[in-house]
């Protein structure tokens, strides 16, 4: 079950984090990779675990901020690879969270949604552009978040862009489904990551955060690795432009909602 044999896989953000979680799943199941990112040395770690599983696993740099990146990102794995069976986008950021939506910079709009919408959106369609030349019934994965699905102060440009991608995982799976390519996405809630570890410091932030989810602690790599595996492989054969939710029964819980009672003090004088 779940067997990737023979297919390749190119995974944006493969050097640290969910992205590497899935990287390792995939080649532990038998395929080749290429993993992209910014930092050239995180890519050689995961390239060297991965060809420590007997796979062949390729380290591709690129800055997808930049136009144009997202296309040649493609080609250049096309060009390593000879194809892709599978694209994983998940590359992304969370610098720009936390701040006042007041102090937002067109900068910073163009930075988002680069990273986020435009790399997810142009790397889908060039390498769906290839699948279709080759005749690939190929598998496209987005990794969103549980933020693009529920609003959270301060974090309007992550979340609208998260959203955006979760439309563009259920148009792309009607549009590019009458080619036999799949497209669906994950929405995780808060995973232990570099990226969010200023947030796991104490034992208190700990304990507070695991307490936002019903299971009552936060999610790990391996719990989206796994997801990403099952809807990527021969198995969800007939599983396309889904944004699976995995975040610990947060979504059935009234915890969405703690958040801006805590963050949004109340004047004395509008108390009842």
């Amino acid at each position: 079950m779940f067997s990737y044999a023979g297919r390749r896989a190119l995974i944006t953000g493969g050097g640290r984090g969910i992205g590497r979680a899935i990287a390792l799943a995939y080649a532990k199941a038998g395929a080749d990779v290429a993993v992209a990112a910014r930092s050239p040395g995180q890519l050689d770690d995961t390239v060297r675990e991965i060809k420590e599983l007997g796979r062949e696993a390729w380290a591709l740099p690129v800055d997808l901020t930049a136009r144009g990146a997202p296309q040649d990102l493609v080609t250049r794995a096309l060009d390593v690879m000879g194809r892709i069976d599978v694209l994983v986008n998940s590359a992304g950021d969370t610098g720009r969270l936390e701040r006042s939506t007041f102090d937002l910079t067109d900068d910073d709009v163009d930075h988002v949604y680069q990273l986020h919408v435009k790399s997810a959106l142009f790397t889908s369609i060039k390498a769906a552009e290839s699948m279709v030349r080759l005749g690939i019934p190929g598998a496209i994965l987005n990794i969103t978040s549980t933020g693009g699905l529920f609003p959270t102060p301060g974090a309007v440009l992550y979340g609208s862009a998260k959203s955006a991608i979760n439309h563009l995982t259920s148009t792309l799976g009607m549009e590019f489904g009458t080619h036999g390519i799949r497209v669906n996405a994950i929405a995780p809630g808060l995973i232990d990551t570099p990226l969010v570890a200023d947030r796991l410091v104490s034992e208190e932030d700990q304990i507070d955060l695991a307490s936002f989810y019903p299971i009552n602690r936060v999610g790990h790599v391996d719990d989206v690795s796994a997801a990403a595996l099952y809807l990527c492989s021969a198995e969800a054969g007939w599983v396309s432009g889904v944004t699976l939710l995995i975040n610990g029964g947060q979504h059935a819980s009234n915890a969405m909602f703690r958040w801006p009672r805590r963050h949004n003090e109340v004047p004395a004088g509008r108390r009842i």
